[in-house]
């Protein structure tokens, strides 16, 4: 297992603007880490500098106090699981695993311990004489993982390799390739735009936007504690509720809901955002006698899940997230509720 940070870390492309902007990051030994965020925030580059596929244009780059960023990529001791996988189509399965420890000059007996392991490892032990063209999607990622993995490498890096599965299958890869991440022990990072991929299956989040980190925490604090509007965003559906620190009671916010608490102390009179997850409101019928009056404006029924968006009486709109006890229609007048714990202060407006 390997710790590795990153230090200043910048990438710059001539004439441009930089691609990776000084981040820095300590990513723990043996942790699972995402890089998350949409298409051109850097986290596909960053991954290329750590494996050496992409010049630094400043800045550190260490595994374990070792500087890696003048050591060649054939040199870093990585694994590295591409998007489409790049297997050698005229080999099979078993010749594909082994193709790396051949380079290495393993012995022959060696090789054929090590990728008998490893296909058991990755539940392809008995597909080990099929070729990739023979194999479903799920079963060439599973070979292109065993591939990495064969050489023991330091370091696992992942390069959005469930972009190609349908739904089903990207889930059930997900679980997968956590659980042996989990049993292997090696330190991973994973590049992912998919939020739920890495909210499910990470030790540490690291939301990036525009080359720069802009926060790095554990899944459940990107999500109920996000430092920016941004953030909260992009990692599923959010309310932000604007609201003004009352001036004789400076540990408060006037909300839809009544008088907030805040988690966190303000100054008197400071504009604020509040966050609240749509699924933290709990709705009631009209009848109810608790909550605050609203109005169904429209309803999006997915089987277990309903989504709401509510009107308050000021015109206020907020989304809503909830198992569906009640029948409800567009048009229905209910009442929502919400534990103040649940809401999330923002500095400034967000």
């Amino acid at each position: 297992m390997t710790e590795v940070r990153l230090d200043g870390l910048t990438k710059i492309y001539s004439g441009h603007k930089p691609a990776v902007d000084a981040i820095s990051l300590t990513i723990p030994s043996g942790q699972f880490v995402s890089l998350l965020g949409p298409s051109g925030c850097g986290k596909t580059t960053t991954l290329k500098m750590l494996a050496g596929f992409e010049d630094v244009s400043s800045g550190a780059i260490t595994f374990d106090g070792q500087d890696v960023v003048r050591v060649p990529a054939e040199d870093r001791d990585i694994g590295m699981v591409f998007q489409n996988y790049a297997l050698f189509p005229h080999m099979t399965v078993f010749q594909n695993l082994a193709f790396g420890l051949e380079m290495r000059k393993i012995g022959k007996a060696e090789i054929k311990r090590r990728v008998q392991a490893t296909l058991e490892m990755v539940q392809l032990d008995h597909l080990a004489d099929r070729y990739p063209a023979q194999l479903s999607g799920g079963q060439q990622q599973r070979v292109a993982i065993g591939r990495a993995l064969v050489i023991e490498p330091r370091i696992l890096l992942l390069d959005e390799p469930l972009a190609n599965l349908d739904a089903k299958l990207r889930e059930e890869m997900r679980v997968f390739i956590r659980a042996l991440q989990k049993r292997v022990g090696i330190t991973t990072v994973y590049v992912t735009h998919d939020q739920a991929e890495a909210m499910t299956m990470s030790d540490l989040v690291v939301v990036m936007f525009d080359g720069t980190i802009a926060q790095a925490g554990a899944p459940s604090e990107i999500y109920e504690q996000p430092r920016s509007a941004t953030v909260a965003g992009f990692v599923g559906q959010v309310n932000l509720i604007p609201a003004v620190v009352e001036a004789h009671r400076p540990d408060h916010v006037d909300t839809p809901f009544g008088e907030i608490p805040l988690p966190f102390p303000a100054q008197p009179g400071a504009k604020v955002t509040l966050v609240l997850r749509p699924e933290a409101v709990d709705l009631h019928r009209a009848d109810a006698g608790q909550g605050v009056p609203a109005k169904v404006i429209s309803l999006q029924y997915s089987g277990a899940i309903v989504d709401y968006v509510l009107e308050f009486a000021d015109g206020t709109r907020m989304d809503v997230k909830t198992i569906p006890r009640h029948r409800v229609m567009v048009g229905d007048e209910v009442r929502l509720s919400v534990d103040p714990s649940r809401f999330w202060m923002l500095d400034g407006e967000g």
